[in-house]
Protein backbone atom coordinates (compact mmCIF):
# COMPACT_ATOMS: atom_id res chain seq x y z
CA UNK A 1 0.00 0.00 0.00
CA UNK A 2 1.63 3.28 -1.10
CA UNK A 3 0.92 6.38 1.74
CA UNK A 4 -1.71 8.00 -0.32
CA UNK A 5 -3.93 5.05 0.10
CA UNK A 6 -2.46 4.86 3.77
CA UNK A 7 -4.13 8.16 4.71
CA UNK A 8 -7.35 7.60 2.22
CA UNK A 9 -7.81 4.57 4.20
CA UNK A 10 -7.26 5.70 7.30
CA UNK A 11 -9.73 8.55 6.73
CA UNK A 12 -12.57 6.00 5.21
CA UNK A 13 -11.96 3.64 7.80
CA UNK A 14 -11.37 5.60 11.65
CA UNK A 15 -13.52 8.91 13.12
CA UNK A 16 -10.45 11.21 12.30
CA UNK A 17 -12.62 13.97 13.05
CA UNK A 18 -13.00 13.33 16.82
CA UNK A 19 -9.53 13.80 17.23
CA UNK A 20 -9.63 17.38 18.58
CA UNK A 21 -7.27 19.20 21.16
CA UNK A 22 -8.48 21.85 23.07
CA UNK A 23 -11.45 21.35 20.66
CA UNK A 24 -9.51 21.79 17.77
CA UNK A 25 -9.37 19.26 15.05
CA UNK A 26 -5.91 17.61 14.79
CA UNK A 27 -6.02 15.60 11.45
CA UNK A 28 -6.10 18.17 9.14
CA UNK A 29 -2.33 18.99 10.10
CA UNK A 30 -1.60 15.75 11.44
CA UNK A 31 -2.57 13.95 8.00
CA UNK A 32 0.55 15.23 6.45
CA UNK A 33 2.92 13.83 9.48
CA UNK A 34 1.39 11.01 9.19
CA UNK A 35 2.14 10.68 5.36
CA UNK A 36 5.57 11.21 5.34
CA UNK A 37 6.06 8.71 8.52
CA UNK A 38 4.40 6.25 6.68
CA UNK A 39 6.42 7.16 3.26
CA UNK A 40 9.76 7.14 4.60
CA UNK A 41 9.17 3.74 6.60
CA UNK A 42 7.82 1.54 4.08
CA UNK A 43 8.22 3.36 0.31
CA UNK A 44 11.76 5.07 0.41
CA UNK A 45 12.81 3.76 3.62
CA UNK A 46 14.20 7.26 4.74
CA UNK A 47 16.30 7.10 8.11
CA UNK A 48 17.09 10.43 10.08
CA UNK A 49 20.65 10.83 10.91
CA UNK A 50 21.77 12.54 14.42
CA UNK A 51 24.39 13.92 12.45
CA UNK A 52 21.98 15.39 9.79
CA UNK A 53 19.95 17.06 13.00
CA UNK A 54 22.98 18.46 14.60
CA UNK A 55 24.26 19.75 11.13
CA UNK A 56 20.27 21.42 10.93
CA UNK A 57 20.71 22.79 14.72
CA UNK A 58 23.74 24.54 13.60
CA UNK A 59 22.36 26.18 10.34
CA UNK A 60 18.89 27.34 12.20
CA UNK A 61 21.17 29.37 14.58
CA UNK A 62 23.08 30.70 11.97
CA UNK A 63 20.00 31.94 10.14
CA UNK A 64 17.40 33.03 12.76
CA UNK A 65 18.10 36.71 12.63
CA UNK A 66 17.95 37.38 8.67
CA UNK A 67 15.99 39.58 7.32
CA UNK A 68 15.12 40.51 11.06
CA UNK A 69 14.39 44.73 10.87
CA UNK A 70 11.67 44.22 8.21
CA UNK A 71 9.18 42.81 10.73
CA UNK A 72 9.81 46.69 12.09
CA UNK A 73 8.15 47.95 8.59
CA UNK A 74 4.69 48.06 7.65
CA UNK A 75 3.49 45.27 6.62
CA UNK A 76 -0.29 45.07 5.01
CA UNK A 77 0.52 41.98 3.40
CA UNK A 78 1.94 38.67 4.23
CA UNK A 79 3.54 35.84 2.49
CA UNK A 80 4.93 32.44 4.03
CA UNK A 81 7.22 30.92 1.35
CA UNK A 82 9.86 29.55 1.06
CA UNK A 83 13.70 29.65 -0.60
CA UNK A 84 13.27 26.96 -3.13
CA UNK A 85 10.56 29.05 -5.11
CA UNK A 86 13.54 31.39 -5.45
CA UNK A 87 14.56 31.82 -9.68
CA UNK A 88 17.42 34.01 -11.30
CA UNK A 89 15.28 36.62 -12.93
CA UNK A 90 17.51 39.49 -14.85
CA UNK A 91 20.95 39.34 -12.64
CA UNK A 92 18.37 38.97 -9.34
CA UNK A 93 16.84 35.99 -6.96
CA UNK A 94 12.88 36.43 -7.18
CA UNK A 95 10.63 34.08 -5.60
CA UNK A 96 8.87 32.31 -9.01
CA UNK A 97 5.56 32.08 -7.16
CA UNK A 98 5.05 35.66 -5.46
CA UNK A 99 7.14 38.14 -7.34
CA UNK A 100 4.22 39.19 -9.55
CA UNK A 101 2.07 39.04 -6.36
CA UNK A 102 4.55 41.37 -4.69
CA UNK A 103 4.95 43.58 -7.78
CA UNK A 104 0.84 44.08 -8.04
CA UNK A 105 0.67 45.07 -4.30
CA UNK A 106 3.97 47.30 -3.82
CA UNK A 107 6.89 45.34 -2.84
CA UNK A 108 6.48 48.04 0.24
CA UNK A 109 3.55 46.89 1.72
CA UNK A 110 4.25 42.78 1.30
CA UNK A 111 6.72 40.94 4.35
CA UNK A 112 7.76 37.80 3.29
CA UNK A 113 8.10 34.65 6.04
CA UNK A 114 10.93 32.84 3.84
CA UNK A 115 12.06 29.17 5.20
CA UNK A 116 15.22 28.66 4.14
CA UNK A 117 16.18 25.68 1.57
CA UNK A 118 18.55 23.10 3.38
CA UNK A 119 18.01 25.49 6.42
CA UNK A 120 20.45 28.07 5.00
CA UNK A 121 19.38 31.69 3.51
CA UNK A 122 20.39 33.16 0.49
CA UNK A 123 22.89 36.33 0.71
CA UNK A 124 19.78 39.38 1.18
CA UNK A 125 21.21 41.69 -1.24
CA UNK A 126 21.24 39.02 -3.93
CA UNK A 127 17.39 39.17 -3.95
CA UNK A 128 15.39 41.38 -6.08
CA UNK A 129 13.06 42.53 -3.52
CA UNK A 130 14.68 42.28 -0.33
CA UNK A 131 11.67 42.44 2.42
CA UNK A 132 12.05 39.17 3.82
CA UNK A 133 12.77 37.68 7.34
CA UNK A 134 13.45 33.90 8.11
CA UNK A 135 10.78 31.78 9.11
CA UNK A 136 13.23 30.60 11.91
CA UNK A 137 13.17 34.23 13.80
CA UNK A 138 9.21 32.95 14.46
CA UNK A 139 9.69 29.37 15.02
CA UNK A 140 12.56 31.04 17.55
CA UNK A 141 9.49 32.85 19.38
CA UNK A 142 7.62 30.19 19.93
CA UNK A 143 9.18 28.22 22.40
CA UNK A 144 9.35 31.72 24.92
CA UNK A 145 6.89 30.45 27.84
CA UNK A 146 4.53 33.21 27.04
CA UNK A 147 3.37 31.33 23.78
CA UNK A 148 3.44 27.66 25.74
CA UNK A 149 -0.23 26.18 26.48
CA UNK A 150 -1.35 22.73 27.75
CA UNK A 151 -2.91 20.95 25.57
CA UNK A 152 -5.14 17.95 25.73
CA UNK A 153 -6.14 15.25 23.12
CA UNK A 154 -9.48 14.03 22.77
CA UNK A 155 -9.75 10.43 21.34
CA UNK A 156 -6.12 10.31 21.30
CA UNK A 157 -6.47 6.16 21.35
CA UNK A 158 -7.16 7.18 17.60
CA UNK A 159 -3.65 8.11 17.02
CA UNK A 160 -2.39 5.22 19.55
CA UNK A 161 -3.96 2.63 17.43
CA UNK A 162 -2.49 4.10 13.82
CA UNK A 163 0.68 4.12 15.13
CA UNK A 164 0.67 0.84 16.94
CA UNK A 165 -1.59 -0.96 13.67
CA UNK A 166 1.04 0.45 11.26
CA UNK A 167 4.40 0.42 13.53
CA UNK A 168 5.06 4.24 12.92
CA UNK A 169 6.55 6.50 15.48
CA UNK A 170 4.64 9.79 15.03
CA UNK A 171 5.44 11.89 18.05
CA UNK A 172 1.95 13.59 17.80
CA UNK A 173 2.15 14.84 21.16
CA UNK A 174 5.12 17.09 20.32
CA UNK A 175 3.47 18.12 16.92
CA UNK A 176 0.15 18.85 18.52
CA UNK A 177 1.61 21.32 20.97
CA UNK A 178 4.00 23.21 18.11
CA UNK A 179 0.73 23.51 16.61
CA UNK A 180 -0.64 25.60 19.50
CA UNK A 181 2.59 27.49 20.26
CA UNK A 182 2.94 28.60 16.66
CA UNK A 183 -0.86 29.62 16.68
CA UNK A 184 -0.57 31.78 19.85
CA UNK A 185 2.49 33.80 18.32
CA UNK A 186 1.02 34.22 14.94
CA UNK A 187 -2.72 35.61 16.31
CA UNK A 188 -0.55 38.28 18.34
CA UNK A 189 1.56 38.98 15.20
CA UNK A 190 -1.96 38.92 12.64
CA UNK A 191 -3.15 41.57 15.22
CA UNK A 192 -0.48 43.66 15.32
CA UNK A 193 0.32 43.77 12.17
CA UNK A 194 -3.55 43.90 10.55
CA UNK A 195 -2.47 42.59 7.45
CA UNK A 196 -5.59 42.38 4.27
CA UNK A 197 -4.21 38.97 3.33
CA UNK A 198 -2.41 36.35 4.05
CA UNK A 199 -0.41 34.12 1.32
CA UNK A 200 1.17 30.84 1.58
CA UNK A 201 3.06 28.95 -1.15
CA UNK A 202 2.37 25.72 -0.07
CA UNK A 203 -0.26 25.28 3.08
CA UNK A 204 0.62 21.70 5.07
CA UNK A 205 3.85 22.77 6.70
CA UNK A 206 3.13 23.02 10.38
CA UNK A 207 3.93 26.58 10.52
CA UNK A 208 1.77 27.51 7.51
CA UNK A 209 -1.46 25.61 8.86
CA UNK A 210 -1.21 27.46 11.61
CA UNK A 211 -0.85 30.75 10.34
CA UNK A 212 -3.99 29.56 8.10
CA UNK A 213 -6.28 28.87 10.69
CA UNK A 214 -4.95 31.69 13.03
CA UNK A 215 -6.29 34.15 10.04
CA UNK A 216 -9.18 32.46 9.55
CA UNK A 217 -10.23 32.87 12.98
CA UNK A 218 -9.59 36.46 12.66
CA UNK A 219 -11.51 36.97 9.77
CA UNK A 220 -7.95 37.55 7.84
CA UNK A 221 -8.05 36.27 3.82
CA UNK A 222 -5.79 33.40 3.49
CA UNK A 223 -4.91 32.64 -0.06
CA UNK A 224 -2.70 29.16 -1.00
CA UNK A 225 -0.45 29.82 -4.14
CA UNK A 226 0.04 26.93 -6.38
CA UNK A 227 3.87 26.00 -5.66
CA UNK A 228 4.01 22.33 -7.57
CA UNK A 229 1.27 19.38 -9.31
CA UNK A 230 -1.99 19.24 -7.94
CA UNK A 231 -3.83 16.23 -8.54
CA UNK A 232 -5.71 13.02 -7.43
CA UNK A 233 -3.02 11.59 -6.10
CA UNK A 234 -1.66 14.94 -4.13
CA UNK A 235 -2.55 13.74 -0.44
CA UNK A 236 -1.97 17.33 0.54
CA UNK A 237 -5.17 18.63 -2.00
CA UNK A 238 -7.03 15.34 -1.31
CA UNK A 239 -9.75 15.30 1.82
CA UNK A 240 -11.65 12.15 2.71
CA UNK A 241 -14.10 13.05 5.49
CA UNK A 242 -15.65 16.33 6.18
CA UNK A 243 -13.93 18.47 8.52
CA UNK A 244 -13.72 22.35 9.80
CA UNK A 245 -12.08 23.70 6.80
CA UNK A 246 -10.38 26.68 9.39
CA UNK A 247 -7.05 24.63 8.90
CA UNK A 248 -7.16 25.10 4.91
CA UNK A 249 -6.67 28.03 2.81
CA UNK A 250 -9.96 29.90 2.04
CA UNK A 251 -9.12 30.55 -1.73
CA UNK A 252 -6.11 28.41 -3.91
CA UNK A 253 -4.80 30.74 -7.04
CA UNK A 254 -3.50 27.54 -9.32
CA UNK A 255 -1.82 27.63 -12.63
CA UNK A 256 -4.45 26.75 -15.04
CA UNK A 257 -8.09 25.43 -15.00
CA UNK A 258 -7.32 22.36 -15.43
CA UNK A 259 -6.88 22.01 -11.39
CA UNK A 260 -10.45 22.62 -10.72
CA UNK A 261 -11.24 19.17 -11.61
CA UNK A 262 -9.60 17.56 -8.94
CA UNK A 263 -11.63 19.31 -6.26
CA UNK A 264 -15.27 17.17 -6.64
CA UNK A 265 -18.20 16.17 -4.63
CA UNK A 266 -15.56 13.54 -3.16
CA UNK A 267 -12.97 15.80 -1.85
CA UNK A 268 -13.38 18.10 0.83
CA UNK A 269 -10.20 20.58 0.51
CA UNK A 270 -11.79 23.40 -0.81
CA UNK A 271 -14.60 24.84 -2.39
CA UNK A 272 -14.25 24.89 -5.74
CA UNK A 273 -15.29 27.94 -6.89
CA UNK A 274 -12.63 29.57 -4.34
CA UNK A 275 -9.86 27.80 -7.54
CA UNK A 276 -8.64 30.59 -9.74
CA UNK A 277 -6.71 30.28 -12.39
CA UNK A 278 -3.96 32.76 -12.72
CA UNK A 279 -1.06 31.21 -14.87
CA UNK A 280 2.74 31.32 -13.91
CA UNK A 281 4.72 34.59 -13.53
CA UNK A 282 7.84 32.70 -14.55
CA UNK A 283 6.80 30.37 -17.16
CA UNK A 284 5.75 34.09 -18.95
CA UNK A 285 9.07 35.47 -18.29
CA UNK A 286 11.09 32.15 -19.68
CA UNK A 287 8.60 32.03 -22.78
CA UNK A 288 8.72 35.72 -23.43
CA UNK A 289 11.35 38.10 -21.73
CA UNK A 290 14.11 35.40 -21.00
CA UNK A 291 17.43 36.04 -23.25
CA UNK A 292 20.59 33.58 -22.57
CA UNK A 293 23.60 35.65 -21.92
CA UNK A 294 26.13 35.61 -25.06
CA UNK A 295 28.62 32.67 -23.30
CA UNK A 296 25.41 30.39 -22.58
CA UNK A 297 24.00 30.84 -26.00
CA UNK A 298 27.66 29.81 -27.44
CA UNK A 299 27.37 26.60 -25.09
CA UNK A 300 24.32 25.85 -26.39
CA UNK A 301 25.08 26.08 -29.90
CA UNK A 302 28.10 24.00 -29.56
CA UNK A 303 26.42 21.15 -27.98
CA UNK A 304 23.82 21.29 -30.87
CA UNK A 305 26.77 20.38 -33.32
CA UNK A 306 28.30 17.76 -31.18
CA UNK A 307 24.49 15.56 -30.43
CA UNK A 308 21.76 14.81 -32.84
CA UNK A 309 19.35 15.91 -29.17
CA UNK A 310 19.35 17.82 -26.36
CA UNK A 311 17.03 16.13 -23.37
CA UNK A 312 16.92 17.83 -20.12
CA UNK A 313 16.33 15.74 -17.54
CA UNK A 314 14.48 17.01 -14.26
CA UNK A 315 15.78 14.88 -11.11
CA UNK A 316 13.54 14.33 -7.76
CA UNK A 317 15.59 13.44 -4.27
CA UNK A 318 13.28 10.38 -3.60
CA UNK A 319 13.92 8.45 -6.51
CA UNK A 320 16.83 10.09 -7.73
CA UNK A 321 19.05 6.50 -7.60
CA UNK A 322 17.26 4.95 -9.38
CA UNK A 323 16.66 7.84 -11.96
CA UNK A 324 20.30 8.19 -12.05
CA UNK A 325 21.02 4.37 -12.92
CA UNK A 326 18.19 4.02 -15.73
CA UNK A 327 20.11 7.45 -17.49
CA UNK A 328 23.54 5.42 -17.56
CA UNK A 329 21.83 2.92 -18.57
CA UNK A 330 19.75 4.58 -21.71
CA UNK A 331 23.30 6.95 -22.39
CA UNK A 332 24.92 3.97 -23.04
CA UNK A 333 22.65 3.14 -26.01
CA UNK A 334 22.90 5.99 -28.10
CA UNK A 335 25.88 8.42 -27.90
CA UNK A 336 24.28 11.24 -30.46
CA UNK A 337 22.23 11.89 -27.57
CA UNK A 338 23.08 14.70 -24.61
CA UNK A 339 21.15 14.11 -21.14
CA UNK A 340 21.54 16.75 -19.14
CA UNK A 341 20.78 16.24 -15.99
CA UNK A 342 19.03 18.81 -13.26
CA UNK A 343 19.43 17.59 -9.89
CA UNK A 344 17.08 18.78 -6.89
CA UNK A 345 20.20 20.01 -4.91
CA UNK A 346 23.06 21.18 -7.07
CA UNK A 347 25.62 20.97 -4.56
CA UNK A 348 26.02 17.38 -3.94
CA UNK A 349 28.59 15.73 -5.29
CA UNK A 350 27.76 13.32 -8.54
CA UNK A 351 31.15 11.73 -8.91
CA UNK A 352 30.61 8.52 -7.66
CA UNK A 353 28.35 7.85 -10.62
CA UNK A 354 30.93 8.05 -13.35
CA UNK A 355 29.03 9.42 -15.71
CA UNK A 356 29.52 9.11 -19.39
CA UNK A 357 30.16 11.81 -21.59
CA UNK A 358 26.81 12.48 -23.16
CA UNK A 359 25.59 13.01 -19.49
CA UNK A 360 26.22 16.20 -17.78
CA UNK A 361 25.32 18.45 -15.15
CA UNK A 362 25.36 22.50 -15.87
CA UNK A 363 25.24 23.87 -12.24
CA UNK A 364 24.97 27.77 -13.25
CA UNK A 365 21.88 27.23 -14.79
CA UNK A 366 18.10 26.46 -13.50
CA UNK A 367 15.76 23.76 -15.24
CA UNK A 368 14.12 26.30 -16.96
CA UNK A 369 16.64 27.85 -18.75
CA UNK A 370 17.61 24.24 -20.06
CA UNK A 371 14.73 23.03 -20.59
CA UNK A 372 13.87 25.73 -23.28
CA UNK A 373 17.50 25.06 -24.95
CA UNK A 374 16.21 21.10 -25.09
CA UNK A 375 14.81 19.05 -27.74
CA UNK A 376 12.66 17.27 -25.25
CA UNK A 377 11.83 16.85 -21.03
CA UNK A 378 12.48 13.87 -19.06
CA UNK A 379 11.25 13.07 -15.74
CA UNK A 380 9.71 10.73 -12.93
CA UNK A 381 7.06 12.23 -11.73
CA UNK A 382 8.65 16.00 -11.09
CA UNK A 383 5.68 18.85 -11.68
CA UNK A 384 8.53 19.78 -14.83
CA UNK A 385 6.43 17.27 -16.74
CA UNK A 386 3.55 20.22 -16.41
CA UNK A 387 5.98 23.41 -17.10
CA UNK A 388 7.85 22.11 -20.15
CA UNK A 389 4.80 21.54 -22.43
CA UNK A 390 3.50 25.08 -21.54
CA UNK A 391 7.28 26.24 -22.90
CA UNK A 392 6.47 24.89 -25.71
CA UNK A 393 9.04 21.42 -25.23
CA UNK A 394 7.32 17.66 -25.01
CA UNK A 395 7.75 15.22 -21.99
CA UNK A 396 9.07 11.48 -21.85
CA UNK A 397 7.89 10.67 -18.49
CA UNK A 398 9.77 7.64 -16.93
CA UNK A 399 7.60 5.17 -15.52
CA UNK A 400 10.28 4.25 -12.39
CA UNK A 401 8.20 2.47 -9.79
CA UNK A 402 5.10 3.03 -11.51
CA UNK A 403 5.06 6.93 -10.39
CA UNK A 404 4.76 8.75 -13.64
CA UNK A 405 1.90 7.13 -14.83
CA UNK A 406 0.11 7.22 -10.85
CA UNK A 407 0.86 10.94 -11.55
CA UNK A 408 0.30 12.24 -14.78
CA UNK A 409 -1.67 9.11 -17.11
CA UNK A 410 -5.09 10.42 -16.23
CA UNK A 411 -4.17 14.12 -16.59
CA UNK A 412 -0.95 14.43 -19.81
CA UNK A 413 -3.13 12.51 -22.04
CA UNK A 414 -2.10 14.34 -25.40
CA UNK A 415 0.40 12.24 -27.25
CA UNK A 416 2.02 15.58 -29.15
CA UNK A 417 2.68 16.63 -25.37
CA UNK A 418 3.43 13.62 -23.16
CA UNK A 419 4.65 9.84 -23.96
CA UNK A 420 4.76 7.45 -21.32
CA UNK A 421 8.13 4.84 -20.81
CA UNK A 422 8.66 1.93 -19.32
CA UNK A 423 12.21 0.71 -19.85
CA UNK A 424 15.52 2.14 -22.05
CA UNK A 425 14.87 1.20 -25.43
CA UNK A 426 11.63 2.08 -25.43
CA UNK A 427 12.44 5.55 -24.12
CA UNK A 428 15.14 5.33 -26.98
CA UNK A 429 12.88 4.23 -29.73
CA UNK A 430 10.35 6.59 -28.56
CA UNK A 431 12.57 9.55 -28.75
CA UNK A 432 14.23 8.30 -32.14
CA UNK A 433 10.17 8.07 -33.63
CA UNK A 434 8.97 11.19 -32.62
CA UNK A 435 7.43 14.00 -34.51
CA UNK A 436 7.99 16.75 -33.32
CA UNK A 437 5.28 19.23 -33.38
CA UNK A 438 6.06 23.26 -33.45
CA UNK A 439 6.56 25.11 -30.07
CA UNK A 440 3.45 27.07 -30.59
CA UNK A 441 1.35 24.00 -31.27
CA UNK A 442 2.68 22.21 -28.43
CA UNK A 443 2.26 25.40 -26.14
CA UNK A 444 -1.74 25.70 -27.66
CA UNK A 445 -2.32 21.92 -26.94
CA UNK A 446 -1.42 22.41 -23.40
CA UNK A 447 -3.44 25.92 -22.30
CA UNK A 448 -5.81 23.80 -19.68
CA UNK A 449 -2.60 23.82 -17.39
CA UNK A 450 -1.37 27.52 -17.77
CA UNK A 451 -3.54 30.42 -17.92
CA UNK A 452 -1.89 33.24 -20.65
CA UNK A 453 -1.66 36.60 -19.55
CA UNK A 454 -0.77 36.11 -15.49
CA UNK A 455 -0.52 39.56 -14.88
CA UNK A 456 -4.32 40.27 -15.59
CA UNK A 457 -5.35 36.90 -14.73
CA UNK A 458 -3.67 37.63 -11.42
CA UNK A 459 -5.24 41.07 -10.76
CA UNK A 460 -8.83 39.98 -11.87
CA UNK A 461 -8.50 37.34 -9.00
CA UNK A 462 -7.26 39.94 -6.41
CA UNK A 463 -10.30 42.18 -7.08
CA UNK A 464 -12.65 38.95 -7.31
CA UNK A 465 -11.96 38.51 -3.54
CA UNK A 466 -11.46 42.07 -2.78
CA UNK A 467 -7.92 42.12 -1.96
CA UNK A 468 -7.80 45.15 -4.44
CA UNK A 469 -10.15 47.51 -5.56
Amino acid sequence: MNAFDFIKKIELSHNVSKIKANGIETWPYLRIAYYFAYRNKYVFKIERENELKRKKAIRILKNIFYGISNIFKKNEFLIFTNLAGRRLMNGKCVNRLSFSLESELGTENVLNIENPAQNIHININSILSDKVVSSFFFRLLSYLPFFRKKVYIENETILKDINKQYKLNVNYNEIVTNFFQYTLLLKYIFRLYKPKGVFITQYYSLLHQAAIYSCNVLGIKTIELQHGVINNQHIAYNVYYKTNKLLFPKYLFVFGKQVKSVFDERNYFIDKHNVMPIGYMYIDYIKNNYLPSMNVTKIFDNLRMKYKYLIAVSSQITIEKELIIFLKRLAALNKDILYIYVPRDINSDYSEYNFTKNIMIMKNLNIYQIIIESNFHATVYSTCALEAPALGIPNILININNLATKYYKEILTNPDTTTFVNNEVQFLKTLLSWKLKSKEEIIDGHNDFYEKNHMVSLKKALKIIKIIE
